[in-house]
């Protein structure tokens, strides 16, 4: 009895330890993917505005 609650305590902080690093590293991703999308933003907007397209006259 004794070793499988002991075994169970293992099975259960395996599993909690687990999920706690998977969620860190999901949330360590999810901060780059934002960090990327904000530097990409600000990039855009500090681009300057290009001219209108031209139109091609038929001849």
């Amino acid at each position: 009895m004794a070793t499988y609650l002991v075994m169970e305590y293992i099975l259960t902080f395996g599993t909690l330890g687990f999920v706690l690093a998977f969620a860190y590293i999901n949330i360590r991703q999810t901060e780059k993917q934002l960090r990327d999308s904000r530097e990409r933003r600000s990039r855009e907007a500090a681009a300057p505005v290009s001219a209108a397209p031209v139109a091609i006259a038929a001849e």
